[in-house]
């Protein structure tokens, strides 16, 4: 078997580079109580990077999943080169050279790298693998996409790039002819975002087809040729990506006028700091120091792998620090446990929400009690009065602008961005005065951004401090009052007021 074969021929019977290699056709999906596609159309090109944007739950991923294989469409056709074509299940479209790379990434874990690429084509004889021609092969792949990783890594010691790039290997390997990438750039850093973009690039130049699917409008405008937009199961526009803005965009996604992406910035009175960290060390974190004020929003930039995050979980308890002194309200404590964090006033949202800032599936009313539960518990019988704790979630929630018919419903059934502000619901209910926000809208549509913007802008308002590490700078600049950029666990600069800029940021990252 070779993978260095020329790329796919994508031309239909007529010879046509331009005409549809895929076509989507009056597609429609019903689930119970929702309608996710009405009436879908829409073609992607052969050879194109067609760009796929609308907020979470405007219908993208359920589109993905019928021309993937995951679902049948209730009515409608799709048509593969021209020919009508029906899938029922993912290998079906695999066949057909259609691969898609999910958000959250699907690989053998305890496998290597090289047997991830090759997964169900390794070469063979007389039954028996040959495992030389299996690392090859995937050699040879991997060079295409300039992914330089150790192949004989076991895939869980990648890093989140690293997978990304495999997987998208292991679709070369299979001589994919459209590869789909959902929210490709998530978590990853700013020169890992770099490298995902050559690799599209690369993939455009051998002809292969990609439908990128992503929350960041930037990189969409950057890499499409056209780009879709999605609202409430239905598609609203298909243009060439030159011929739209990112706030043309943002507009006809969230269906309205866009207006001002971030809140303005409110004026800092000089009181005295609400935490003071000094000298903290622990892991690869060193002789770190800061305060937070009150109504301060604080960043905390670097490189992935900068210190940022550890910083955050230190200051929590939820990591041990190895020195260094902490004070809240001006007095030292020991915060050797997240609870003693939450006691003093400190809360912390990571960026893993789902997997550590909450337990989705439970309800909404349970998560958001939770730090607090023996506020609502009956004296003497260890029962919580139902009635009681689903009153005090729904008047936090309803401050939030959360909106469900029911606290009861299970977390997992809410948006990203609607997800983060009953996490912020949960630790207000807790009378947290210090909110840690690491990577707040990963994953979170323009809509529900700049809900959360809005959000973290009002409890500096009512005097909270702030402390907000994001990967996307431009959240960074339009928020924060002072900026502390990490390089290899340390602080080598620290930016306020106008002298905060991406450059200026990128600049510390890489020289300071």
């Amino acid at each position: 078997m070779s993978t260095t074969d020329s790329p796919p021929d994508d031309t239909n019977s007529s010879g046509d580079l331009d005409a549809p290699l895929l076509e989507v056709r009056h597609l429609s999906k019903v689930f119970p109580g929702v309608v996710a596609l009405d009436d879908v159309s829409m073609n992607v090109r052969a050879g194109e990077v067609h760009g796929l944007v609308g907020e979470n739950g405007a219908g993208k991923s359920t589109l993905l999943k019928i021309v993937s294989g995951l679902y049948v469409a209730d009515g409608g056709e799709l048509l593969w080169n021209g020919e009508v074509v029906r899938f029922r299940a993912p290998p079906d479209a695999v066949k057909r050279g259609i691969e898609l790379i999910p958000q959250e990434l699907s690989l053998a874990p305890s496998l290597s790298a090289a047997e991830n690429i090759m997964m169900g084509i390794y070469p063979a004889h007389l039954g028996r693998v040959r495992w030389r021609e299996v690392k090859r092969e995937a050699e040879t792949v991997a060079a295409t996409i300039h992914l330089e990783a150790d192949l004989s890594r076991k895939a869980s010691t990648l890093s989140p790039a690293e997978q990304r790039l495999v997987m998208i290997a292991r679709a070369l390997a299979r001589k994919a002819r459209l590869v789909i990438m959902d929210e490709p750039s998530v978590s990853l850093s700013e020169v890992e975002v770099d490298a995902l973009k050559a690799v599209v690039h690369r993939l455009r130049e051998r002809r292969v087809t990609v439908i990128y699917v992503s929350h960041r409008l930037d990189e969409v405008l950057e890499l499409t040729d056209r780009v879709t937009v999605m609202k409430d199961g239905r598609v609203i526009s298909t243009d060439q990506t030159s011929a739209v803005s990112k706030p043309v965009l943002i507009e006809r996604i969230i269906g309205r006028s866009y207006g001002e992406q971030f809140p303005s910035r409110r004026a800092l009175e000089s009181t005295s700091p609400l935490l003071s960290v000094r000298n903290l060390s622990g892991g690869r974190v060193r002789d770190v120091s800061f305060a937070l004020h009150p109504g301060e929003i604080l960043g905390i930039s670097g490189l992935v792998g900068s210190g940022r995050t550890e910083i955050v979980r230190m200051v929590f308890g939820a990591d041990p620090l190895e020195s260094g002194e902490i004070e809240v309200d001006g007095r030292p404590v020991k915060l050797t446990h997240p609870r003693h964090a939450i006691r003093r006033g400190l809360s912390l949202l990571p960026e893993d929400r789902r997997g550590q800032g909450a337990i989705v599936n439970m309800s909404i009313a349970a998560n958001v009690s939770l730090p607090v539960l023996r506020r609502f518990a009956m004296r003497g019988t260890g029962m919580i009065h139902e009635r009681v704790e689903a009153r005090a979630v729904r008047e936090r929630i309803d401050r939030l602008n959360l909106s469900t018919p029911n606290v009861q419903r299970p977390l997992k059934f809410l948006s990203g961005g609607n997800q983060q502000k009953a996490l912020v619901a949960k630790w207000e209910m807790s009378d947290s005065r210090v909110f840690m926000f690491d990577e707040p809208t990963a994953g979170v549509d323009v809509g529900a951004k700049q809900e959360i913007y809005s959000l973290i802008a009002q409890l500096g308002a009512r005097g909270a401090g702030v402390i907000l590490i994001s990967s996307e700078l431009e959240e960074v600049v339009g928020l924060c009052h002072r900026v502390l950029v990490m390089r290899e666990g340390r602080c080598v600069g620290e930016l306020a007021g106008e002298a905060i800029s991406e450059a200026a940021i990128l600049h510390l990252c890489y020289e300071g």
